[in-house]
């Protein structure tokens, strides 16, 4: 046998070939990298945007809870929804007037028969 008699392996191919690789693998991680940080930028704009709402649920929130604590507006709901009265007041509840409560709802009047669809095609090709 020769020395030398298998294919030669030039030396400098395998590392441009292993080069190559190392490249294609970075090249994927950095466009995962790329992708992630879209996503993420993605949700911090709908996050942020969800938390601007709360903190308008919150502020209109504060105010109610500041308006059902004032005096004037527990008062105004105390004698309109819990029909509550001070001492030396006297409780008025006015009723209906007798009769027909509910009067019935009037009647539709007919509007006639519906054309056939040959009525209607041939009024939209004829505009008669």
């Amino acid at each position: 046998m020769l020395k030398g008699s298998g294919p030669k392996v030039n030396l400098s191919r395998v590392w441009i070939l292993l080069a190559a690789v190392a490249g294609i693998l970075i090249l994927g991680d950095l466009n995962r990298r790329m992708s992630d940080a879209q996503r993420l930028e993605r949700d911090a704009i709908t996050l942020g945007t969800e938390v601007a709402s709360l903190e308008a649920d919150q502020s209109r929130l504060q105010t109610q809870v500041a308006g059902a604590t004032s005096e004037p507006q527990v008062e105004a709901w105390a004698r309109t929804q819990a029909r509550l009265i001070r001492d030396g007041e006297r409780l008025v509840i006015p009723l209906p007037a007798s009769g027909d409560l509910n009067p019935a709802p009037p009647t539709p009047t007919p509007i006639g028969p519906l054309p056939s669809r040959w009525d209607i095609w041939w009024a939209l090709l004829f505009g008669s």
